[in-house]
């Protein structure tokens, strides 16, 4: 079992509220939404695991990324690197810098630490170069970028 960061790249296909608490909900437009988080631990919570995890449809609700792929957000792809220490917020902020992104404020980022604005960014466009731009992302943060196969 291996520990890293990971990226999914999600097509929301109709407007979807998402409603976590009295005080926090968003409202998502229809489009394509890129979420980075990390898989820092063994077993159930491995980055294989936590990969698989999100691929699956019937799963029970516990992250906010549950509750968008629990609607009409599909995982489109999913890009992976191992590593041992926590990097999501400098790829989500990475990325974010070469994306025309705007992020979901506070969207998976509730414990964040580093000031991120949220970890799932709305892609304004869809790049016809994005998985050159995801690849730079994690390289210029020295990840061995892969890609999960599935579905095929």
């Amino acid at each position: 079992m291996t520990r890293g960061v990971y990226s999914l790249l999600i097509k929301l296909e109709d407007e979807q509220t998402i409603k976590l608490r009295r005080d926090l909900s968003w409202r998502l437009s229809k489009g394509y939404y890129i979420y980075t988080g990390s898989a820092l631990g063994r077993g159930s919570t491995s980055l294989e695991k936590r990969l698989e995890r999100h691929l699956r449809v019937e799963k029970k609700i516990f992250w906010h990324i549950d509750r968008l792929l629990s609607g009409s957000g599909r995982v489109v792809k999913a890009v992976y690197a191992e590593a041992v220490a926590k990097t999501e917020c400098k790829l989500n902020q990475k990325i974010l810098s070469l994306l025309q992104a705007k992020p979901v404020e506070r969207f998976g980022s509730t414990d964040c630490r580093c000031g991120c604005v949220g970890h799932l960014l709305y892609l304004t466009s869809h790049p016809q170069d994005l998985d050159e731009l995801l690849c730079r992302a994690y390289l210029e943060l020295g990840l061995n970028y892969r890609r999960v196969k599935y579905g095929d």
